[in-house]
């Protein structure tokens, strides 16, 4: 039998020992989170993290920012594992809706978003906005005429729902998918568009105002339409190789993020980095010489800051545990703790993601191209892109 009490005092210590050893002198705007352990042909319980782990990761996030980012409400049951934590854990939620080339997929997603809704939690002080499809145009999974009424199915969804009636919906893509179709703007409360220097080959010195200047050409068109344009994804991985990436080491990905940081704070711009932890297990879904995709994270799979980060911004903190493991509670209480928490591990929409042959959950995140333009002195929005991330949500 569980001792709920015994079982709460455990987790809330392990949650807090960790934060704190991972206490960090950056806030960002937001993060993109995902709770993947595995590939979709994995055992349920080796696929998606067990819920202690979402609570640890989450109370970690908390300490760097105030808003999550997530790409499905299906894979892994984010909405039920994730959303309920997350607002547990004081944090803000951009939910995603995933769209891929499949029918089906929309459609589960949908009808999970409409049981969501039913719970309560989804109201503008706990959800920040919504994306439905995430670079599902780039990939060619969808038309333009599509995604937009994917998009107004949602928010019929929502404008009957009188607590989630004031929250803006947006279509995830590229910046350069919102240049080429303008009717997107148009249907769209906000722009957001996902921008990767990384993919563009870009030096690493200079990177950053690479991709001030990139945005900034997104960011003036929008602005005839009086809409905000923020960035859904970018950031540098810190290891592995790719013929279609810059350089990808420690100190190039703490580089990008710093000068990033630095920019978005000054320019008072709304982003979500890209991405929260590193996921190697991605690697067994890559090929040989592909492996960046596997380290975009902040922090380590085992959820510590990575070093060279640390040290751009003056940091030196370390995980408390010497094993480089996260802390963990007692293996009876773990299991309870998932229990208590409600949170289904088990996998879901085990679904073609169309162009990259990776199933929906696969690997909801990758980045995006762009094209240049003036850089307007001061932008208080974001993000324009047009590189070959293999966008596959959750």
């Amino acid at each position: 039998m569980v001792n709920v009490q015994r079982l709460t005092a455990a987790v809330s210590m392990a949650v807090a020992t960790f934060a704190q050893a991972n206490d960090a002198n950056f806030k960002c705007t937001g993060i993109n989170f995902g709770i993947r352990a595995g590939p979709d042909w994995a055992p349920a319980e080796e696929k998606c993290k067990p819920a202690s782990q979402i609570a640890t990761e989450l109370a970690v996030l908390k300490g760097v920012t105030d808003v999550i980012r997530l790409y499905s409400l299906m894979d892994c049951n984010q909405a039920t594992a994730v959303v309920p934590a997350a607002i547990e854990a004081g944090l803000k939620i951009e939910l995603g809706i995933w769209v891929d080339a499949s029918t089906s997929s929309f459609e589960a997603e949908k009808a999970v978003f409409k049981t969501l809704l039913e719970t309560g939690l989804v109201t503008a002080d706990n959800i920040v906005g919504i994306h439905v499809g995430s670079e599902a145009v780039y990939r060619g999974d969808v038309t333009v005429s599509v995604a937009i009424a994917n998009l107004e199915e949602i928010r019929a969804l929502c404008h009957a729902n009188p607590a989630a009636a004031s929250i803006p919906l947006t279509i995830a893509d590229i910046g350069d998918t919102y240049t080429a179709h303008p009717e997107l703007i148009e249907v769209v409360d906000y722009v957001s568009a996902n921008y990767f220097p990384f993919w563009e080959l870009a030096a690493i010195d200079g990177a950053a105002d690479h991709f001030y200047e990139r945005f900034s050409a997104l960011v003036k068109i929008v602005s005839t339409y009086n809409k905000e344009v923020i960035v859904g994804e970018t950031g540098w991985a810190s290891q592995g190789t790719s013929a279609n990436g810059s350089i990808a080491t420690e100190a190039n990905a703490a580089k990008f993020f710093y000068d990033f940081y630095t920019l978005a704070t000054e320019k008072n711009l709304t982003y979500y980095y890209f991405s929260a932890f590193d996921e190697p297990w991605k690697l067994a879904t890559l090929e040989a010489g592909e492996t960046v995709e596997a380290y975009f994270g902040l922090f380590t799979e085992e959820g510590v800051l990575k070093d060279a980060i640390a040290s751009q911004f003056g940091d030196s903190t370390k995980s408390v545990d010497s094993s480089g493991l996260p802390p963990t509670v007692p293996s009876s209480d773990a299991t309870a703790v998932q229990e208590v928490a409600g949170a289904d591990e088990l996998s879901a929409n085990e679904v073609n993601s169309g162009k990259t042959g990776a199933e929906v959950p696969e690997d909801p995140t990758k980045a995006a191209e762009t094209t240049s333009a003036e850089v307007p002195e001061d932008l208080t929005k974001t993000a324009e892109t047009t590189e070959s991330h293999e966008d596959c949500a959750m």
